[in-house]
């Protein structure tokens, strides 16, 4: 399979995904099953290593592309933009441990085999726990919202050693009986997401999937070490960005195709009604507003990246207020967008055959990842005081 080194073709290839995930959109969400389908179709266009140096037999591309190229993905279903996302997050954050030569060998089978990648690191949960065994440790543990874990062949995770009490990060193979994905995600959004439970029984994690110190404070912790966490934060703001977007967008398809004027507007069409005009401004200035602070933090925390283990606390620390401020902004703007849009269509656009409602369900249920109560007083407390969000499972 071909690896894509180019960015224009990376946006085209999945542009063209995006058309055929939208024109099934509606019927996807309804039957909200798990996106292996969507998931193959993905590993097809040869963009699963797209953030692997190509000296290792990956893309080489950088993130600025990979957000590019998955904004249209995420307007036709933020689902599977919330999937996809969270592959190039958990794929990508190898580079930030210490073990080189577990990285590298990691980052070439990702590139050979075009492996997809997911997660199970809820800070919220109990944590799992690692028993030394032969030619490797075995974990055990569940973990909860482990988005993408189901549909993928490894799973990016920390676990803790029963015999020394440390922290460290692993990779365990998805694919393993003793892997028990129990398919239950069942909220009233983000159905394509493929977000449910997975449950690990003794699973084997061989010594090469063994990253090396997995903590996120002590004596051995690094900026560098917890930009992962940032990197989520920064694909939930292009996630609510291209929520709004995609919800525009088949608000304007709609107002200009079925909606009719009102009896009282005094106009022909519904695209004159002065009513709709200043509202589709007002939401698409909004998203607007809120598409450029995502794109000009993403912009920073990249470049953040670059710096590698040079990343002083001073520079995480202000791009981590970047991305909290455009959490609080990105969060409004598509409550709003995927709200009022039924304003705009009317009625009959509250039918189940437009499945228009998916949108708001998406945007309801992706905002409360974390409380953006906690973004806004991060962003606070830099005004105030000048200090920064103390590094953690979700700053």
């Amino acid at each position: 399979m071909k690896t894509l080194t180019s960015p224009a073709e990376a946006v085209s290839a999945l542009d063209a995904l995006a058309q055929e995930f939208a024109a099934v959109a509606a019927e996807r969400d309804h039957e909200g099953t798990a996106p292996f389908a969507e998931v193959e179709r993905l590993r097809a266009t040869g963009l699963l290593p797209a953030l692997v140096p190509v000296s290792l037999g990956g893309g080489g591309l950088d993130w600025m592309t990979v957000f590019r190229a998955l904004r249209p993905v995420i307007r036709a279903d933020a689902g599977l933009g919330h999937v996809f996302a969270y592959h190039f997050v958990n794929s990508w954050r190898l580079q930030l441990n210490e073990n080189e030569a577990a990285i590298e060998g990691l980052q070439r089978e990702l590139a050979e085999k075009h492996l997809f990648w997911g997660g199970a690191g809820n800070p919220r949960d109990a944590g799992l726990q690692l028993t030394p065994a032969e030619g490797g440790f075995t974990v055990s543990g569940r973990k909860f919202f482990a988005t993408g874990a189901q549909v993928s062949d490894r799973i990016t995770a920390s676990a803790t050693r029963t015999d020394t009490g440390e922290k460290l990060a692993v990779i365990i193979d998805a694919t393993q009986p003793s892997v028990v994905h129990h398919d239950d995600w069942e909220s009233i959004g983000q159905r394509l997401s493929a977000s449910g439970s997975v449950s690990f029984e003794s699973a084997f994690v061989p010594e090469r999937y063994v990253l090396g110190y997995g903590g996120q404070s002590g004596d051995r912790y690094r900026p560098f070490a917890s930009l992962s966490i940032l990197f989520f934060q920064a694909a939930l703001n292009h996630l609510h960005v291209g929520l709004a977007e995609g919800a525009l967008a088949a608000a304007t398809e709609y107002v200009r195709t079925t909606t009719k004027p009102w009896s009282t507007s005094g106009v022909e069409r519904a695209v004159d009604d002065p009513f709709i005009r200043e509202l589709i401004g007002d939401l698409t200035s909004a998203t607007r507003a809120s598409d450029a602070l995502t794109w000009h933090s993403t912009e920073l925390l990249a470049a953040a990246a670059e710096r590698g283990w040079e990343l002083t606390d001073d520079e995480r620390g202000e791009v981590a207020v970047e991305i909290a401020a455009a959490k609080v902004v990105t969060t409004k703007t598509t409550l709003e967008v995927t709200s009022r849009l039924f304003e705009l269509t009317g009625a009959r656009a509250t039918g189940e055959k437009y499945g228009f409602d998916r949108f708001w369900r998406n945007a309801r249920t992706i905002t409360l990842h974390d409380p953006v109560a906690y973004k806004a007083q991060e962003v606070g407390d830099h005004a105030l005081t000048g200090t920064h969000p103390e590094p953690s499972g979700y700053s």
